[in-house]
């Protein structure tokens, strides 16, 4: 058997409703666990590529139109500190990102169509209780 016809076999089988592997590790969840992280997944999905810097933005800009108040330069460093220090290093860590240090830069690694279903509902969700 060659190595697409395994590759099909697992898309079948994701496609089909067969749950992630993923599922089954505590990292994933933790890595989920955080608004930052869902969020910026969430970006990756259009923009699958980007920089920290342009994270950074994106990030800064969904918090103040969610808080309804002006990000300051300070927070906007906080952010970028957390982006590097902790939330990029976590997605990495599991695999769910490619994430290069040195060259400052983020690309979304292919996921299991039920981890980018969690993703999208839990945005959904959020921007559901932001509108109440």
């Amino acid at each position: 058997m060659g190595g697409s016809e395994k590759n099909a076999g697992k898309r079948d089988s994701a496609e089909a409703g067969e749950p992630s592997p993923r599922f089954a590790q505590d990292e994933f969840y933790r890595a989920l666990a955080s608004c930052h992280r869902r969020r910026l997944l969430y970006y990756l999905f259009d923009n699958n590529d980007c920089t920290i810097e342009e994270l950074t933005s994106v990030l800064s800009g969904w918090e103040a139109t969610t808080s309804g108040a002006m990000q300051t330069t300070t927070d906007r460093s906080k952010l970028r500190l957390g982006l590097v220090h902790s939330h990029l290093p976590q997605l990495a860590e599991i695999g769910l990102i490619d994430y290069d240090m040195d060259e400052g830069t983020v690309k979304l690694e292919p996921l299991h169509p039920q981890v980018e279903l969690i993703i999208e509902q839990s945005i959904e969700a959020e921007q559901l209780v932001e509108s109440e």
